[in-house]
């Protein structure tokens, strides 16, 4: 029997319902759960960044201290519901029982980490140049922060947006994805439960439009954007059109060179978990693998052997290590990608065309002799699809790395001292890995890219404070 979630917008503490305009599927099993939803026109946001923009003066009254306990509660809660909620996760996008039990718990430390700075916010006071005076720096909020977030981390990256946000004394008007919506839904009841003032986060759904309203709003000061290049391009330019803040976060092309000296081991340990789990659908997702010559032969038997013996299926079961995509529109984009790929005379290695799965899954691919100018070099496939760039040796290597427009993340296996430093200097990304694979970060550093993968400051960690504060200037002099 299936089961219907039927979602509401959250304004003010309030539930507002609307017509279905929307909908979204378990991908593993049609017969499992649907979910539908209203969606938000430019009349809604006008009302939710008024409910916002009181919540701001709402929340500078409560004072840090009762923010810091509301995002310590918020933390808790999350902990203590994360097995009912990652089942959710994952029957709403195909992730994984365990990668969504794990993403709801980076969501709890992230909301427990800025519980934290919330107490930490602190400013600069130094000696004036004019005797009898003193300058002050302090970092206030910027007012109302639009978030707008994607379905492939559906609890970590509105954690990581709307948790420092809210301790830097921010009201924030979210739009999550909606092919995430209920699981977004599950992280408002939680948030509505901690105690905040209303209207401090508010959440309005819908697709395209109701993004593009929220975006061309008047009264939102700020706007955070997690998606892909081409959205991200109308948010900057819509957001620069009014004067706002901007923040995008967006796709990645992302290559790990794999030296001859490497341990093998670890780097097919690295390549398969940055190409394939969580079905490629990371932006750090490892998409090239480039691969030293003397070494290219024995990497892909190692990554084949590795790959097959992965468990493929129901992200429900707890020994699923690779699950569906999250949606049937997102497998025909990635065949298309693949046709294209196979047309320009790279070697199947495994996976392909040819290997058809039903509903939302897509078998693990990979390509032997991909060229870099090629599609697999140049362009995101959102999916478990990577590629074997072969190069001669490290200064190759690093010529193929950077030879996109992107660079978000970037990695090398080696043993060389030497490499790894150079690798370091000369990688274009914004996060560089060493003998681990490219996807996966920490919650408590910073997060971002170069290029066309990232625009504005840092996510994450301290760094956040640059997009969520303005920093204003005082100078006293006492009479």
């Amino acid at each position: 029997m299936i089961e219907t979630i039927t979602l509401a917008h959250h304004i003010a503490g309030n539930r507002r319902e609307g017509a279905a305009a929307f909908a979204q599927d378990n991908p593993a099993r049609a017969d499992d759960l649907h979910v539908e939803g209203p969606e938000a026109d430019a009349a809604l946001v006008a009302e939710v960044v008024d409910a916002a923009r009181q919540a701001v003066e709402a929340l500078a009254a409560a004072g840090i201290e009762a923010r810091a306990d509301a995002l310590a509660r918020i933390g808790r809660t999350l902990g203590a519901e994360a097995d009912r909620i990652a089942l959710l996760i994952a029957r709403e996008t195909g992730k994984t029982l365990g990668d969504s039990k794990g993403e709801v718990m980076r969501a709890a430390r992230l909301f427990d980490f800025f519980a934290g700075e919330t107490l930490r916010n602190a400013g600069e006071r130094f000696a004036s140049t004019r005797p009898g005076a003193i300058v002050e720096v302090d970092h206030v909020p910027v007012g109302v922060v639009a978030a707008i977030t994607p379905w492939n981390f559906p609890i970590a990256i509105p954690a990581w947006k709307i948790a420092p946000a809210l301790a830097y004394g921010n009201a924030v008007l979210w739009k999550p994805s909606e092919i995430a919506s209920a699981t977004a839904d599950a992280l408002m009841a939680v948030i509505a439960g901690a105690g905040l003032p209303d209207g401090s986060v508010n959440m309005l759904l819908g697709m395209g439009d109701a993004g593009r309203a929220i975006v061309e709003a008047d009264g939102v000061d700020a706007v955070s954007f997690t998606g892909s290049v081409a959205t991200g391009a109308r948010v900057r330019a819509a957001a620069a059109e009014r004067g706002a803040r901007v923040q995008l976060e967006m796709g990645g092309v992302n290559g790990l060179i794999v030296m001859a000296d490497a341990d093998l081991d670890n780097a097919v340990d690295c390549a398969v978990n940055g190409a394939f789990f969580a079905a490629g659908q990371r932006c750090t997702a490892t998409s090239r693998m480039i691969v030293g010559d003397a070494i290219a032969d024995r990497f892909i038997d190692a990554v084949r052997e590795r790959v097959a013996a992965l468990k493929i299926g129901d992200p429900t079961d707890a020994a699923t290590q690779v699950g569906p995509l999250a949606a049937p529109h997102q497998k025909e984009t990635i065949a298309r990608q693949v046709a294209a790929v196979e047309a320009s005379g790279a070697k199947p290695v495994f996976g392909g065309s040819g290997a058809a799965m039903e509903q939302c899954f897509y078998a693990p691919t990979l390509f032997d002799c991909a060229a870099p100018e090629g599609t697999l070099g140049q362009e995101e496939i959102f999916g478990p699809v990577a590629g074997v760039f072969r190069v001669s040796g490290f200064d190759e290597a690093m010529t193929v790395l950077n030879g996109n427009r992107f660079g978000l993340s970037a990695g090398i296996c080696t043993r060389s001292l030497l490499h790894a430093e150079e690798f370091k200097r000369r990688a274009r990304a914004g996060m560089k890995m060493v003998n681990l694979p490219t996807a996966g970060v920490d919650y408590h550093a910073p997060f971002g890219g170069v290029a066309d993968s990232s625009y504005g400051p840092r996510e994450q960690g301290r760094a956040a404070r640059a997009f969520y504060t303005n920093m204003t200037t005082s100078y006293v002099k006492a009479l």
